[in-house]
This record gives C-alpha cells, structure tokens and sequence, in this order.
C-alpha cells in the first residue's frame, strides 16, 4: 500500500453548541458556534454530513435518530474532516431543548 494511499481519520469535537435545523432529505446537521481568534471571536455556522450509521444519542444514552434533533437543541458532535473540506459526523449527543421559566406547554 502506497503512502498516499493511507487514510488518517483525525476525529474532532464540537460540544455544547445549538442546533439551527436539520436537513433530513441530505442528512445535514447545521449549528452555530463561536470561534475564539486571537483578539476577536467570529460567529460560525457549520453543517455537518451525518451517515446512516452514525451514533445519534441524548444525554441517558437513550438512541435517536436524525429527525428527532430539533432546533434549539445543543449537541456535541464528534467529526472527521474529508480531503474535500467536507465534515463527516459519526457520533452525536443530543441535549434537548431547554423550556425559559414560566412557559407552559399546554400539557
């Protein structure tokens, strides 16, 4: 096997970050973070490629599926980079969406 063929999967973590909405048609995951520069920071969206055998879980380790993230929602979400510039996530944990005091949902 030559050098060039070898694949490196370097795996990246984003955590605690909001869910903006979620493609379920082309499997896309978007989410806003803030990315610290030196002097500055800069608000970022990134959309995430999510494949049908990614971990999608919530916080009790209970397994999800895609169409369950809502936005609003905060995830972690572990991720490789492809030589395309493509993210490619494989494992997701779901915090769901938190409720403003003295809301009431009709329940």
């Amino acid at each position: 096997m030559l050098e060039k063929d070898r694949v490196i999967k370097n795996i990246s973590r984003i955590a605690n970050a909001p869910v903006l909405h979620v493609k379920l048609a082309t499997g896309e995951l978007t989410i806003w973070r803030k990315k610290h520069e030196p002097g500055r920071i800069i608000d970022m969206l990134t959309t995430f490629f999510v494949v049908t055998n990614a971990r999608i879980k919530d916080t009790n380790g209970k397994a999800l599926e895609l169409s369950n993230i809502k936005p609003g929602s905060r995830v972690t979400v572990d991720y490789v980079k492809e030589s395309s510039g493509r993210l490619v996530a494989s494992n997701i944990v779901v915090t769901p969406k938190q409720r403003r005091g003295g809301e009431w949902d009709g329940i």
